[in-house]
């Protein structure tokens, strides 16, 4: 089973190359760098030009982290390799992480030939469960168990709350998690009109869908930071204030839109809870209110007018 690691970068900081660089080299057999039109790629170059394992590709500008983990993906394809571990830029590499996830696909594959699915009995993984045929697909072959990602426990940064990058049995976030490059191949890999926000979750439940479940594996567990959220305690209720920036609302809500509609659960009184509830949580718990409630607009308008095109596209083909 051969591994590499994949890396979006924009803008990074060389500090925390330098940090995460060393440390994926010791556990992977290489790291490939997508640059997102970053305006230190040059820096970013010189420094990784020390490393005659990574590999740095460059966008020559931002187009989107979804296409660019496509890259990824394709370049670990051409090279052999089997799993891909994706990375923010910023990403703290934990020791023994590459071993953790190595015991985690054993134990998978190992409950998988005895006929059932690894628990969170087992030593290391953690949750296995699936909803849906997918799940049954996934478990009913005699072989090794399709599993289509490893992803691992977070840590809080700030706090040192402990929480899953797993949020439900189809959906957990890139970063940290370690992909199974034939399953991304055979559902077609990430979507690139999403660019940014809900690429993960699109995929992961993508690949649920197709039959490759999502493992969650308490062996490893990753410092992480998702910009300036923060839990706010309201006693009965514990919602995220997320604090992201107005640009990031817009994709958030039109890519919501978009999502559900593409994978055919879309619900119009769910989408309209799902903003509201959102324009909630920023008006209440977050600054630059009017910039951000803006952008969720607009990017909602922009969501609808994407469902209204698939629905005139399909309605033009069952016309043919």
């Amino acid at each position: 089973m051969r591994i590499a690691a994949g890396m979006v970068t924009f803008n990074p900081s060389l500090d925390d190359l330098r940090g995460s660089v060393p440390a994926l080299l010791k556990q992977v057999e290489a790291l490939v760098i997508v640059d997102n039109g970053s305006k230190n790629v040059d820096k970013v170059a010189d420094f990784v030009a020390a490393y005659p394992q990574v590999t740095l590709l460059r966008n020559g500008k931002n187009l989107g982290v979804a296409l660019a983990l496509n890259r990824i993906f394709e370049w670990a394809e051409k090279a052999g390799f089997d799993w891909v571990l994706t990375l923010d830029d910023d990403s703290e590499i934990p020791d023994g992480m590459i071993d953790g996830y190595r015991r985690c696909l054993k134990d998978q594959d190992d409950a998988a030939a005895m006929g059932v699915g690894a628990s969170s009995d087992s030593a290391d993984v953690l949750d296995s469960t699936n909803s849906g045929n997918g799940s049954k697909r996934a478990n009913d072959s005699n072989g090794p168990s399709r599993v289509g990602i490893v992803c691992p426990l977070l840590i809080n940064r700030k706090d040192g709350t402990v929480f899953h990058s797993k949020r439900s049995n189809d959906e957990c976030i890139t970063s940290g998690s370690l992909t199974n490059v034939a399953a991304w191949r055979a559902i077609g890999g990430f979507d690139d009109w999403l660019f940014i926000d809900g690429v993960d979750f699109d995929f992961s439940r993508r690949l649920v869908a197709a039959g490759y479940p999502i493992v969650e594996c308490k062996a490893v567990v990753m410092p992480h930071q998702i910009g300036e959220s923060r839990t706010v305690n309201l006693g009965f209720k514990h919602p995220i204030a997320w604090n992201h920036a107005p640009f990031r609302w817009y994709y958030i809500e039109r890519n919501a839109l978009y999502i559900d509609k593409k994978l055919g659960v879309y619900s119009w009184f769910h989408a309209v809870a799902r903003i509201v509830g959102d324009a909630l949580i920023v008006l209440l718990f977050e600054r630059d209110k009017a910039k951000k409630i803006g952008a969720m607009l607009r990017g909602w308008r922009a969501g609808k007018r994407k469902i209204r095109g698939m629905n005139a596209s399909k309605d033009a083909k069952r016309e043919r």
